[in-house]
């Protein structure tokens, strides 16, 4: 190879250097715009293709400014009907409200499930999480050996009513707040309120819609009610407590 080749062989060499690095460059900015934590990104609402999958980001999710328009928000939702799901929507208040309920089930990995599924079902919080503190109080290998059935696990799901689950199915916290809680928004599409909606959840439609309901379900229903307004009234103290009203 003459002086001439090599050099021209040189410079050719450190042209293409030059353009891999202004490609290298390009890829490096795409990557840490896209690895940006500025940005919320909210995980938990999203549907996977496993019906009994879900996720969310504790670290991004809520990362907002909090101002006296947001706490006055937060105080206009405590009003609402359902108060502790519309606040577990909104993304200044989601952390707290897994808080609290993480509290009353003993932990993260019972509550989450619970919170998921109730509010893909557009269920009230303090009334799903009032069923299953009676049901099992929140534990998730909770048995109760009925004459020919057994239920079983957080929202004691029955053996002859979900006869496709496996037994350790019904242990696993999520596949049980997925069955319960659409066998939940199930009995809610059949009432005409939350007591009868618990009540056939229970002891089933036909002896509720016939007037039958026994005595058991009737103490079933008082026990639920209660629990739920004894976690309203701590509920509504935790979230005043961490986003106290504005002064005028």
């Amino acid at each position: 190879m003459t002086s001439d080749h090599l050099g021209h062989a040189v410079s050719v060499y450190l042209r293409r250097i030059r353009i891999d690095n202004r490609y290298l460059l390009v890829f490096l900015v795409i990557v840490a715009l896209g690895c940006s934590t500025t940005t919320p990104v909210v995980y938990h609402d999203v549907f996977l293709d496993d019906p009994y999958a879900f996720t969310w980001d504790e670290d991004e999710r809520g990362r907002v400014w909090l101002d006296t328009d947001s706490f006055a928000n937060v105080m206009n939702m405590l009003e609402s009907d359902r108060p502790a799901l519309n606040l577990y929507r909104e993304n200044v208040t989601y952390h707290k409200v897994v808080e609290f309920f993480a509290r009353v089930a003993g932990s993260k990995e019972i509550a989450l499930p619970i919170l998921y599924h109730a509010d893909r079902n557009d269920l009230p919080l303090t009334l799903v999480f009032s069923l299953v503190w009676v049901e099992s109080r929140f534990s998730p290998r909770a048995v109760n050996q009925n004459p020919a059935s057994i239920d079983r696990g957080l929202f004691q799901l029955n053996s002859l009513s979900f006869r496709h689950l496996s037994v350790e199915d019904f242990f696993d916290p999520e596949i049980s707040a997925y069955h319960g809680t659409n066998y939940l928004r199930g009995t809610f599409d059949q009432s005409t309120d939350e007591e009868m909606a618990v009540a056939i959840y229970n002891a089933g439609r036909r002896r509720v819609i016939a007037g039958q309901t026994p005595s058991s379900t009737l103490v079933y229903v008082d026990r639920i009610m209660r629990y739920r307004n004894d976690l309203d009234r701590d509920f509504e103290k935790f979230i005043r407590a961490h986003f106290p009203a504005p002064t005028v």
